[in-house]
């Protein structure tokens, strides 16, 4: 029976039933109460009523009880009728407040079941796995999102408690350890995890765990949820790879930055710099960032140059334009020297106006110093030429018979016709007529041919062989020089920029190929002619050859006098072996002298003196071959065996110095080219040095030899941990016949720096931070060497 049928008829058989108990209990006297029969009107009436109706008929039940005892009982009220009238009513009103009651109850559970299906509904629909758990972390509720995400029946998962087996393997350790630590503390879980999809793929996924008290459970449980966070943690990893990249970048800018032998810098768009490399620290001793803060660079600036220096930069600045300036700075050693600096406006951004300085300050005082002497010589020969152009311009009317008769040597030129042609390539707007000539050959040829020789004189036709002056002015002018074309095309450029006069060195083409090295002069005369006079200069090449010559000879010289310079350092060379030899010598005759003679160490002892003697013969033989200028016989050498040969051979020295001499090869090094009499030398000319640097000194006594295999050479370091070289000494400290003892004459270092040169190194000197000499140098290996 449908809703709308059951209600009416309900109510209209709730309304029957009460009017029958009303009309019995209203025309009979009954001893039990009938009116107890109300109860079934309301059970009728809650069946399709509401609370409310179910008290109106409850009511409606009391008010015919009490009026069917009035109309019976009233006459003769006894105290059982009204019992039963009481009780009747009684019954009814607590019936009615149970009926009322279960209405309500089932309304509450109405609402209950709709409120949870609103809730099922609402965490089914969420975009997002959410959980609850019990407090031991166990999950008890997944919602439906779990099965969209991973593809897995959440009832199965949760049956099994395998919701672990969609995490990445490499993400379970952390992601154990977390939620055990989040449950054992009470606390919320918070972490990032790789989750299976339903299509296979890994995905980030944030984790996010909460407790929370239960009142139904009267627990903690826990409550959490699984978002995609996938997008988020890659975006974040690839803007860390950018992160470490630009570091790098950073740490590579910061490295050529500060490898580059300039001085750079960097300026905002108020000329305020911010940024020196440093090179800038290497080259003036201050501090950048001192300097910066300051902005006292230009306190280093030569007083002379401030005022221009401040001057360019200002305007630069304002019309935001290069800098380009020349000044001389102050360097750490107090000297000034002249530099460049050369800055370009940069800007900031595409979409910034702002703009920055960049640029670099380099060293140009060798630059500039040779400027200024090719400067003053010019000057000199200018006003040398000048002065003789004058006098010959002078002498030139009064002496014009002297031409032909003269033994000075001229030849005249008519350039009139080349002129004319100059002329209209001036006025085509050519300003540049070499480039012009070099980009146009035939022009260069057609002006060329224009060029006649007028006359020249006998000398200058005896100078180049010929016979008569008719055969000599026969000649193309261009080809009477070796450079007979650049010659005449100076020639040309004289007219074409206005210069009168011009000079240097050329070589005649004389009969039968004769070659006169000269000096010439040529001065522009009137109408279109050229003087040119030529000064012989075969006999001072002559002279020029013959004193190379002596200079060679003198060299040869020099080099048997430098032998008896260095004669003492040779002496100090052969002392050494020649002491240990005599040392070797008395042990050895002390230990034969013994009962039991120690046949082993006399053995060693006469290896000992055998090296000695073959170094005493090397150095004689070197020395000899220094006289004669004769190049010895290279060979391979073992650096490292040569460096522990050489450590034998000073053992004495070094034990009476008390000086530990140590060897450092980590890994084998190839062998070099070279003479092994003279390295060894070399070896022992360093060390000797460094013992006596040391020689006094408290402390540690030691000395390094460091063998490195890099880059195609072996780097050879000698060092030690005595005072170190004073600055002022270590420019100095190869020059000849420079020394620092009080017995040295100044050649070792000199005869070593030869010798390492010989081999193709370079011997070099550096004080070390911790104290201490360091000399260094290359010899390359001898696979190199020989390919």
């Amino acid at each position: 029976m449908t809703e709308p049928i059951r209600r009416p008829v309900f109510l209209m058989l709730a309304a029957a039933l009460a009017a029958l108990v009303f009309w019995i209990d209203s025309i009979a006297e009954y001893e039990s109460s009938v009116a107890i029969l109300y109860l079934a009107v309301l059970v009728l009436v809650s069946a399709v009523g509401s609370g409310k109706e179910v008290t109106r008929a409850a009511q409606g039940c009391v008010a015919l009880t009490v009026l069917a005892w009035v109309v019976v009982h009233l006459h003769d009220p006894k105290a059982a009728s009204i019992l039963r009238c009481l009780f009747a009513c009684i019954a009814i009103g607590v019936t009615a407040a149970l009926l009322v009651s279960r209405k309500r109850l089932e309304a509450t559970q109405q609402d209950l079941e709709h409120s949870r299906a609103e809730v099922d509904l609402f965490a089914n629909s969420v975009p997002y796995v959410l959980w609850r758990s019990n407090p031991r972390g166990e999950i008890e509720y997944l919602n439906a999102s779990w099965t969209a995400v991973t593809g897995l029946d959440r009832l199965t998962v949760l049956e099994g408690q395998r919701y672990n087996d969609v995490v990445h393997h490499d993400d379970i350790p952390i992601l154990n350890e977390t939620v055990s630590a989040a449950v054992a503390n009470r606390t919320v879980t918070n972490l990032k995890v790789r989750i299976r999809q339903a299509n296979g793929s890994y995905r980030w996924m944030q984790i996010y765990d909460n407790p929370a008290y239960s009142p139904l459970t009267d627990q903690v449980e826990r409550f959490g949820g699984l978002s995609d966070v996938h997008d988020e943690v890659v975006a974040k990893q690839e803007l860390q790879v950018v992160r470490d990249e630009l570091e790098t970048s950073r740490t590579e800018l910061v490295n050529f930055t500060d490898s580059v032998p300039q001085i750079l810098w960097r300026a905002d768009h108020n000329g305020k710099i911010d940024f020196f490399n440093r090179r800038y620290t290497e080259i003036t001793g201050r501090d950048v960032q001192a300097t910066i803060a300051r902005q006292d660079y230009a306190d280093d600036i030569h007083p002379e140059d401030r005022k221009k220096f401040s001057r360019v930069w200002k305007e630069a600045i304002s019309d935001r334009s290069e800098v380009r300036t020349t000044y001389r700075l102050r360097h750490v050693t107090g000297e000034y020297r002249w530099m460049s600096l050369v800055g370009r406006p940069v800007q900031f951004g595409e979409s910034s106006e702002e703009i920055r300085y960049y640029g670099g300050v380099s060293d140009i005082d060798d630059e500039v110093t040779s400027h200024q002497k090719v400067k003053e010589l010019n000057e000199t020969l200018e006003q040398r030429v000048a002065e003789r152009t004058s006098e010959l311009m002078l002498t030139e009317q009064r002496y014009a018979g002297l031409f032909d008769v003269s033994n000075i040597t001229f030849a005249e030129m008519d350039f009139s016709k080349a002129e004319t042609i100059l002329d209209a390539i001036k006025d085509s707007g050519v300003t540049d007529l070499r480039s012009y000539m070099a980009a146009h050959p035939n022009e260069l040829a057609r002006t060329l041919g224009a060029i006649r020789t007028t006359r020249v004189n006998d000398a200058l036709a005896r100078l180049m062989g010929y016979e008569n002056v008719a055969d000599l002015v026969a000649n193309p002018p261009a080809q009477n020089a070796e450079d007979g074309t650049e010659v005449l095309l100076r020639q040309l450029e004289m007219y074409y920029h206005g210069v009168n006069h011009i000079d240097g060195r050329t070589v005649l083409v004389g009969k039968a190929g004769r070659r006169i090295p000269v000096y010439f002069t040529v001065t522009r005369l009137s109408d279109g002619l050229h003087l040119s006079s030529h000064l012989d200069l075969s006999e001072q090449e002559r002279i020029e050859q013959m004193r190379q010559a002596a200079q060679a000879e003198m060299a040869r010289a020099n080099r048997i006098a430098t032998v008896g310079a260095f004669s003492a350092s040779i002496a100090h060379e052969l002392n050494q072996p020649i002491t240990s030899m005599v040392f070797d010598a008395r042990t050895g005759t002390r230990m034969i002298a013994r009962e039991n003679p120690d046949i082993d160490g006399i053995d060693r002892i006469l290896q000992r003196m055998e090296k000695n003697a073959q170094r005493i013969s090397g150095i004689v033989q070197r020395t000899r071959e220094n006289l004669v200028g004769r190049r010895r016989a290279v060979g391979t050498i073992d650096l490292h065996r040569l460096a522990l040969e050489t450590r034998d051979l000073i053992d004495h020295d070094l034990k009476r110095a008390h000086v530990e001499l140590k060897v450092v090869c980590a890994t084998a090094v190839p062998a070099i080219m070279g003479d092994q009499v003279e390295l060894q030398q070399v070896f022992v000319n360093l060390v000797n040095n460094a013992i006596d640097a040391m020689r006094g000194q408290q402390g540690v006594r030691r000395v390094t030899i460091e063998l490195v295999a890099k880059d195609g050479a072996v780097e050879v370091r000698v060092s030690d941990t005595g005072p170190g070289i004073p600055e002022e000494y270590i420019q100095k400290l190869f020059e000849p016949f420079f020394t620092t003892k009080a017995t040295g004459i100044g050649m070792g270092l000199e005869i070593c720096r030869s010798a390492v040169a010989a081999m193709g190194g370079q011997l070099t000197v550096a004080n070390l931070p911790a104290g201490g000499a360091c000399f260094a140098f290359d010899l390359p290996f001898a696979v190199s060497q020989t390919s």
